[in-house]
């Protein structure tokens, strides 16, 4: 027998071969700086340690790892398919064009491009300093996912079952998806697509959302230290908790929460101003008035539409206007004080700096809030030191645009107010000034959620009027109508005060049917025009304000509609219509034929210049006209929608007549002559006996000549604007005549 240890196989002995393959069994590892994987399949055996710089494995290939990888970066391209049940330690990953990565391991990385519908799949332990998911894409983490930031975009899906920690921000873009069912840890979120998913979402930072969010058993946390603000586009969600003692701050009008808002104890949430929060679920405020603040400012108020009872809140009203400028105000809390904030001091000659009044329907009177002598007192028709719910208001302040509160508990579910008819006046017999309870708008046009049988009806509708302090007059707006006048519309914003017109005593109650989430940012705008209808605003050019009237055509008969409030303003400027010596804001007409002509009554009040202008479709009119009957002027409407004048306090009221058929003079004409002869107009009264009065007016309706002219002689007027037609008027003896003349 030889000697073992002397056999040699190529020269080598056996005991250094067996040195070798023992030192193989306890420790596998291979170095290498480059693996090209071309359409192969490369596995990587439990225990195995490989150090190198690239894989690139490509078209169709597949590496599989079930011990430990390090390498510097794979390009895991052309459905390819790499799956890690090992450790692998990698600074880049390309996925992309169709590859599948799968992680059922450990995988540490610092940047994973997966691009080109290509899937990324972890069901074991992911931290990556950034993911771009791209170009419809997928991203699934069924386990646990460390990364600081994800870009999700251009159709790509993000679905995460598991959990999500350590992210500093998700970028989900151009309408791509992120389906969330587990557990997300984020700072902020950045959405322009599609979010859903019924998992719990823990937000530090912003959620700002341009795309969609819909969580219909989810939960979302916003429980950072700092001020967090939620700018929304359409959003559900089913359960919000705000647990931010800074604030979080809501910025949308498309945000319902379906199961419940809970704010903890000492915690703040804010709905911007202009901005509302439809909430159908329960609203658990632990943080009491000063942890839900609904705001206003110059934009508009805050609005909320809830049905929990009892929720304590502070909800803003900014005043705007000018100073000492009068505001009906109503509100949407059952326990707010008059007092503190609500009685500035100031100027006046009581040392206060504002006023607040109620109206008294059977007196009738306003009744100013520190009247204890003259009847009826304040105490005796408001015996309450709180604001009552459904009651409204007069109020002003000395200072400009201050910004009120009421703090209590927010008004919910039916509220019903006691209205009269008992006044000795007609003027203002069943006028009662009542108010919106809600921290929202309420709808006029609801036709569920309503009582209003005790209400005067005209054209078929319940009539309410509001106070604009931008135009110095009462707007009206029927509940069948389309549209209003002076800017009321049928939304009547929280907080907001308004008349409504009793036929005998009862009450008016409301539901929370009638609420709504519309028109409270848009106080006075209006949005609407419909071809049946014409509507006039005259407007004073130094500012005093202005008024409105309202044609609607398409009745079955001609009825009187919502009866004029008059300003009181003495300078306001009031138009209105007449019918059965009432007047009137809105007249209900059959068509133009048998209303060929409609009477224009007009108060100026102050002696100024104005502007007469139409809002309707024009073309649904063959003619539309405005004679002027003080000088004798008629305007067609259909070619200049406005028409200046000057107003005088001692004009008589029925100046206008609209005229919807063509005109025939019926005035006696001057034997005069009106001519250019290339220098001067030319009045020729040689064959008129008496004196003349002679108007001459530009085209905007502008009195530039005003003069007495004797007769038997010509007169001649010199104009310095060129290249315009102006009309010349002259009338003597109940004879009149007029001619257009262009000066050139």
């Amino acid at each position: 027998m030889k000697n073992f240890t002397q056999h040699k196989i190529f020269g080598i002995s056996w005991p250094t071969i067996i040195m070798c393959l023992f030192f193989f069994i306890l420790k596998q590892e291979m170095q290498a700086q480059y693996i090209s994987n071309n359409g192969a399949f490369i596995s990587i055996s439990s225990g195995t340690i490989i150090g190198m710089d690239t894989i690139n494995n490509d078209n169709s290939a597949a590496l599989e790892n079930n011990g430990t990888l390090n390498v510097t970066s794979i390009n895991n391209d052309t459905s390819a398919a790499l799956e890690n049940s090992g450790t692998l330690n990698v600074t880049s990953i390309n996925n992309d064009n169709s590859t599948t990565l799968e992680n059922s391991g450990t995988l540490n990385v610092t940047s994973i491009n997966n691009d080109n519908s290509t899937t990324l799949e972890n069901s074991g332990t992911l931290n990556v300093t950034s993911i771009n998911n791209d170009n419809s894409s997928t991203l699934e983490n069924n386990g646990t996912l460390n990364v600081t930031s994800i870009i999700n975009e251009n159709g790509a899906t993000l679905k995460n079952n598991g959990t999500i920690i350590g992210m500093d921000t998700i970028n989900n873009d151009n309408s791509s998806t992120l389906e969330n069912s587990g557990t997300l840890n984020v700072t902020s979120i950045i959405n322009a697509g599609n979010i859903q998913g019924d998992g719990t979402y823990n937000i530090i930072g912003d959620f700002i959302s341009t795309g969609t969010f819909f969580s219909e058993f989810g939960v979302v946390n916003m429980d950072g230290t700092s001020a967090q603000t939620m700018t929304m586009a359409t959003s559900t969600f089913n359960k919000l908790t705000i647990d931010n003692a800074a604030v979080v701050t809501l910025n949308s009008t498309q945000t319902i929460i379906t199961d419940s808002l809970i704010i903890n104890s000492g915690k703040i949430f804010k709905i911007e101003a202009a901005k509302n929060l439809t909430v159908t679920g329960d609203i658990a405020n632990s943080g009491g008035n000063e942890g839900l603040v609904l705001k206003s400012t110059n934009a508009g108020t805050a609005a909320l539409i809830h049905n929990t009872d009892n929720v304590p809140a502070t909800m803003q009203r900014y005043i705007s206007g000018a100073a000492e400028d009068w505001h009906f105000l109503s509100a949407p809390v059952s326990d707010q004080s008059i007092s503190g904030d609500w009685n500035p001091t100031g100027t006046y000659g009581n040392g206060t700096g504002y006023d607040l009044y109620i109206f008294n329907e059977p007196t009738p009177c306003w009744t100013y809030q520190l009247n204890t002598t003259v009847v009826p007192t304040w105490a005796s028709i408001h015996p309450t030191s709180n604001f009552v719910t459904g009651r409204g208001y007069l109020y002003s302040t000395q200072a400009p645009n201050p910004t009120k509160e009421f703090m209590g508990l927010l008004n919910n579910g039916n509220v019903s107010y006691p209205i009269t008819n008992e006044s000795p006046d007609p003027v203002v017999k069943g006028f009662n000034l009542i108010g919106n309870p809600y921290p929202s708008s309420i709808d006029w046009k609801s036709v569920t959620g309503w009582t209003r049988t005790n209400l005067v009806t005209s054209g078929g509708g319940y009539d309410m009027w509001i106070w604009n302090p931008a135009s110095n007059n009462y707007g009206v707006y029927s509940s069948i109508g389309m549209v209003g006048t002076n800017g009321v519309t049928q939304y009547i914003p929280p907080t907001q005060g308004y008349l409504v017109r009793a036929s005998s005593n009862g009450n008016i109650s409301m539901s929370n049917a009638v609420r709504v989430n519309n028109g409270a940012s848009n106080w006075f705008k209006t949005q609407y025009t419909e071809p049946n209808r014409l509507k006039i605003r005259i407007t004073s050019n130094e500012g005093h304000g202005y008024d409105e009237v309202l044609l609607q055509f398409g009745y079955t008969q001609n009825e009187a509609g919502a009866l004029k409030l008059f300003s009181q303003n003495e300078v306001a400027p009031s138009i209105y219509l007449s019918d059965l010596n009432k007047d009137l804001s809105v007249r209900y007409l059959t068509d133009t034929i048998e209303n060929s002509k409609i009477p224009v009554q007009f108060k100026a009040g102050k002696n100024g210049d104005y502007s007469l202008s139409i809002d309707a479709e024009i073309t649904a009119f063959n003619e539309l006209l405005l004679e002027d009957k003080k000088i004798k002027i008629i305007s067609d409407l259909k070619i200049n929608s406005t028409y200046e004048f000057r107003g005088s306090i001692s004009d008589d009221t029925d100046r206008f007549v609209l005229h919807f058929k063509p005109v025939v003079e019926d005035v006696t004409s001057l034997s005069a002559l009106i001519y250019y002869d290339g220098n001067e107009i030319n009045v020729d009264l040689t064959m008129v006996d008496d004196q003349t009065d002679i108007k001459v007016y530009d085209m905007l309706g502008r009195l530039l000549v005003d003069k007495k002219g004797a007769g038997k002689m010509i007169h001649r007027f010199n104009i310095n604007q060129k290249q315009e037609v102006y009309m010349v008027v002259a009338n003597s003896k109940g004879k009149s005549i007029s001619r257009m003349v262009l000066v050139y």
